[in-house]
């Protein structure tokens, strides 16, 4: 057969196809009112934005600010004591009862929990009753929940006993070198902050003796430690910074909060076993603990680990079995830390086990609040690391249970204002002998289920605590320490728990399981300062990984529903002939720039780079293209070969023949593109890196004649084009819509096949 006669016959084959064509090009006539590119589109229907200088807008918000007009002076004191908004839509008849019930209910638990926390934060057990008191009316004004339960947290008692040892020594050691030292030259500054009733007896030199003295150091680390806190707090609340709680995500915060629950059972244990062993702050300090545990296992106390099992036992059956089981047919959960706190103190005091067995008791407990008295900032500069962060973290704990709580009974709260009311309540609190506070889900899930709907719950609580502490609180002198322990071992139990929400993590995201796995390590193995450190850098770390790891994928049309989706994961999808469309669902910015590029490369399965070295292996464009000019096509049983002559290549489309003899293969799914579409719906923003890659694609590929058209811009990345000057040669190859791109590039196609006799050369 002569070539002649295979022309023609091409041409027939041609002719059979071109209705078709032709009615898609039809089509693309009447529907090209709606082709606008995003360049005529936003100068169409876009706003015009105002422009105005930095000047302009300092001096309208700072005219803003100066406004005192009755409306503006109104809502101010509403936002700064919100208390005023509470009590204006508080229903007294029905929420009165309620909220009484609840406070007593909930004050009675706190009794036995603050004076544990007290102890775990290394400080006398009286110290948690102050902070049941203390904070608590401060927050009844500034805070802006309404169900939440504040005071003593675990986790928060636990990082200012670290503090506390830290800089003060550990009760089994005494004091440190010069402890006796700093603290006989600031005896004066701390014995103001001891409480009603809480003396020192001299020596017979006249000086205190080291148990007062070191007591007296210890609360006044703790109070420093609790201004500071409060310090950090309002400065991050002026700031308006209580968006900060963002960064630490709910993985993040249940792995942290589980490791720390396992510092707190471990710094328990030695009360449990009846063991007299120092503490250890700094790193590794669970495992120099355990080390230590089982170097003096042998000097365990038995009597106090029979208190401690049994105590241990009754705990978790009554709390467990019975008031959380029937919760819903008790009105009132049975009161089982108070019922142990007293059976314990009276068999102890009345049947000498102190005496008889060793036990270690509470001892001294004075009556009456402490005399309003200035922290000591003796060595304070040491706190500053410490009381940041506690600061956060015990922020972080309280805003996550006011924000459920808030969602849970539909109002809104104020980050920043929650700021303000925690940190005002530390400073309070401080000049009072109290560490820093936090919000308690125990406290308030009990305060929610005793039917308790504001504030007004707490405040009844609180005056319950401050009737014990004027009168009731030197009844406990005699408690059993083993029995505290007891009751925060078992408080533990929901912390712990958080371990099964593992296996549900990593079904829903292995980035969230893995945040959760890293912070709980190095919380456990490290400390609790660097484990919150580490686990927020993790997390960082993971959404650069996330964009780094975001696959570009190849979509096709979905035309019963006129989407573009993968045809991986969807059925019924159609591949545009020439066209791929690429969507990436991530940012695109320096990070994962180069890994784009390649993406796109990949995903198209056409490659600029491969196709220009080759086409380097002749001498001149014009070789290559006379050398693309045979193809072998398959016709039947046998092979034709085809040569169009060079006077042809002027009006032949050879970007295809380019590919092909490039890439050196005949498959056409991959050789056919000549127009590349990226969907940008999923990138929300780029930076100067990421349109610098586009500028890349753009020139690769029409290196090689490959047509690249940007769709579905977002307005903020169109700005990022516009100002580094990317529109200046690619504002007609962007369109509204990818069905709009896609319309476009098969029109343009139609068009150039219908002025000339397209051969696969």
């Amino acid at each position: 057969m002569t070539a002649d006669v295979f022309q023609v016959k091409i041409t027939d084959h041609l002719d059979c196809g071109m209705e078709n064509k032709l009615t898609r090009r039809t089509d693309y006539l009447e529907t090209k009112h709606r082709l606008y590119r995003t360049e005529s589109y936003r100068g169409e229907f876009l706003k015009k934005c105002e422009q105005t200088s930095l000047k302009s807008k300092c001096m309208r918000q700072f005219q803003k600010s100066c406004n005192c007009s009755p409306e503006c002076l109104s809502e101010f004191m509403y936002g700064m004591v919100p208390l005023f908004r509470a009590l204006k839509s508080y229903n007294w008849k029905t929420s009165l009862v309620g909220d009484v019930i609840a406070g007593l209910t909930v004050g009675v638990m706190i009794l036995p929990q603050g004076m544990a926390y007290a102890m775990l934060a290394e400080l006398p057990p009286v110290v948690g009753l102050y902070m049941s008191f203390f904070p608590v009316l401060v927050y009844f004004f500034l805070g802006t929940s309404r169900n939440v339960n504040i005071g003593k947290m675990a986790v928060v008692s636990l990082m200012v006993g670290s503090v506390v040892v830290k800089f003060a020594g550990d009760d089994g050691s005494g004091l440190q070198s010069d402890g006796l030292s700093e603290a006989n030259s600031s005896f004066r500054v701390i014995k103001m902050a001891l409480p009603t009733g809480m003396t020192t007896q001299p020596d017979a030199s006249g000086n205190p003796q080291q148990s007062d003295i070191f007591i007296m150091k210890k609360i006044g680390i703790a109070a420093t430690v609790c201004f500071m806190t409060g310090l950090i707090q309002v400065r991050l609340g002026m700031c308006r910074l209580g968006l900060v709680t963002t960064y630490m995500s709910d993985s993040l915060i249940g792995g942290f909060t589980t490791g720390v629950a396992t510092h707190v059972f471990t710094s328990q244990v030695k009360s449990l076993l009846g063991l007299r062993i120092p503490r250890f702050p700094g790193v590794f300090q669970i495992v120099y603990t355990y080390k230590a545990l089982l170097e003096n296992i042998t000097k365990t106390n038995i009597a106090e680990l029979a208190i401690s099992l049994v105590s241990i036992i009754v705990l978790y059956l009554v709390k467990v079995q019975i008031n959380q089981r029937f919760k819903k047919k008790i009105k009132f959960p049975i009161p089982i830390d108070l019922i142990l706190v007293v059976i314990a103190t009276v068999s102890c005091h009345f049947c000498n086990l102190r005496e008889l067995w060793g036990i270690k008791i509470v001892g001294h407990i004075p009556a009456g609040i402490p005399a309003p008295s200035l922290p000591s900032f003796h060595s304070a500069t040491g706190y500053i690391s410490d009381a940041f962060t506690i600061a956060v973290v015990a922020f972080v704990q309280s805003v996550s249970l006011v924000a459920l709580l808030a969602r849970r009974y539909q109002y809104e709260i104020d980050p920043n204002q929650e700021l303000l009311a925690h940190g005002f309540g530390n400073l309070l609190s401080s000049f009072f002998s109290c560490f820093p506070f936090a919000a308690s889900l125990s406290r308030s899930s009990v305060q929610e289920g005793a039917g308790g709907k504001s504030q007004i719950a707490c405040l009844v609580s609180a005056c319950l605590v401050l009737v014990v502490i004027l009168w009731i609180g030197p009844l406990f002198e005699s408690l059993p320490t083993c029995v505290l322990s007891a009751i925060i071992v078992v408080a533990l139990r929901s912390m712990f728990l958080q371990v099964l929400e593992l296996s549900h993590l990593w079904k829903v995201s292995v980035y969230d399981c893995m945040i959760w796995l890293v912070t709980f390590l190095s919380v456990v193995i490290l400390h609790v300062d660097f484990g919150i450190l580490i686990g927020i850098l993790f997390s960082f770390y993971t959404v650069i990984l996330r964009t780094q790891r975001e696959p570009a994928r190849q979509l096709e049309r979905l035309s019963e529903v006129g989407l573009y989706e993968e045809k991986t994961k969807y059925t019924k999808t159609q591949l545009d002939s020439g066209i791929r469309v690429i969507g990436y669902n991530s940012p695109l910015y320096y990070a994962n720039a180069a890994i784009f590029l390649r993406l796109v490369y990949d995903a198209t399965g056409v490659d600029p780079e491969k196709i220009r070295k080759r086409i380097k292996k002749y001498d001149s464009l014009e070789a290559f293209c006379q050398s693309a000019a045979t193809h072998v096509m398959q016709n039947g049983n046998g092979s034709l070969e085809v040569t169009v002559s060079p006077d042809h290549l002027s009006t032949v489309d050879n970007s295809n023949s380019l590919k092909a003899a490039a890439n050196g293969s005949g498959d056409m799914d991959k050789t056919d593109v000549h127009t590349v579409i990226l969907d940008c719906t999923g990138i929300i923003f780029v930076d100067v890196v990421g349109v610098k890659t586009l500028k890349q694609i753009f020139k690769d590929y029409e290196s090689i004649g490959v047509k690249v058209l940007l769709a579905a811009v977002k307005d903020d990345v169109w700005s990022v084009l516009l100002e580094t000057g990317f529109l200046e040669n690619h504002s007609k190859s962007i369109y509204i819509a990818v069905d709009d791109a896609v319309l476009s590039a098969s029109s343009a196609k139609d068009k150039v096949d219908t002025e000339s006799i397209i051969t696969y050369i």
